[in-house]
């Protein structure tokens, strides 16, 4: 019993030691392969390193060439340096010549704000004799209205000037028939003196032709007178006919009248409410004046919406027509 006490003492003493053999033997294992690993890790880390050499050896080659290129530059600079130290020399003395210039330009100065005051007092008086324009360009807006409706006056009296025209043609022709007559009785009168004279020479019997000659010749002088009386009123209406013309010359300068409807005087009548009227036979201010407001408007056709204040235009119709009829 004891021996195989020892002996199972002595195999479970083997097995611990071969057991504690093995783990060791493992953990030996697992330590080389750390190893390894740190070995695989180490290599890396040296590629690592002599690839930052090499980039770092380049870099540094780098920095010497660019050293060298900032040497090179810092030559240039210097010598800019100077350079621009020279322009800044001259541009001191400029600067100078500018400030005297300067001084002198204020002194310009002066005198052009003396006389940009005295400018802007030749602008007041501008601005007021403008205004004064403006007040007489609105009174002669009203001196050319004042101007149409004489110019309507002298319309009506060109009718008449028209009429005493042919009148006057007619007193013309009249005339020229009085100096045939003239001419007549002037052959007649010679005939009648040279028969005279056979007669007194030959019969006296004659001499109730010459009554009769004596009284033909009476005719004429009659004529004769009326020739002169014709002829003076041919002279005063000729004297008429050129003020009238001299009148509208100076009418037609003042304004060039385009020949509207004597109706369009009136404020608010246009073309079309003046041809409406005219062919209902309304031609004249007095035409008008005649007419009530429901009359005028049927005529005009007025429609409701429309603001047109047709008692107005029968007063200023009332008006023109009256200051028209003091004219003539």
């Amino acid at each position: 019993m004891t021996v195989e006490l020892v002996l199972a003492g002595v195999v479970g003493l083997v097995a611990g030691v071969l057991f504690a053999l093995w783990w060791d033997s493992q953990t030996l294992v697992r330590q080389i392969q750390e190893a390894n690993g740190e070995k695989h890790k180490a290599l890396s880390s040296l590629q690592k390193y002599q690839i930052q050499y090499s980039a770092v050896e380049q870099q540094l080659q780098l920095a010497k060439t660019e050293l060298e290129t900032a040497v090179e530059e810092r030559t240039q600079l210097e010598e800019t340096i100077a350079r621009q130290l020279a322009e800044i020399e001259a541009s001191r003395e400029q600067l100078q010549a500018t400030i005297k210039t300067n001084e002198s330009l204020k002194e310009n100065l002066e005198e052009t704000r003396d006389r940009l005051e005295e400018v802007q007092g030749l602008q007041v008086l501008a601005e007021e004799k403008l205004e004064t324009a403006a007040a007489e360009n609105n009174q002669l807006v009203g001196d050319v209205q004042l101007m149409e409706a004489e110019i309507f006056t002298l319309e009506a009296k060109v009718e008449q000037l028209q009429q005493l025209q042919a009148q006057v043609a007619d007193l013309e022709q009249k005339a020229l028939a009085a100096e045939s007559q003239l001419a007549a009785v002037e052959a007649e009168r010679d005939s009648a003196q040279v028969q005279l004279q056979q007669a007194e020479l030959v019969n006296v019997e004659q001499n109730a032709t010459i009554d009769a000659l004596q009284q033909k010749l009476q005719e004429a002088k009659a004529v004769q007178q009326q020739l002169t009386v014709t002829e003076e009123k041919l002279q005063t209406a000729d004297a008429h006919i050129q003020k009238l013309q001299d009148t509208m010359e100076d009418v037609q300068t003042k304004m060039n009248y385009s020949g509207k409807s004597e109706l369009q005087l009136i404020r608010g009548i246009g073309p079309v409410y003046a041809r409406r009227l005219n062919e209902f036979g309304i031609q004249s201010f007095s035409d008008l004046a005649d007419c009530k407001p429901e009359q005028v408007a049927s005529i005009i056709k007025k429609k409701n919406w429309q603001a047109v204040d047709i008692q107005t235009w029968l007063d200023e119709a009332k008006a023109l027509a009256a200051t028209f009829e003091a004219d003539d």
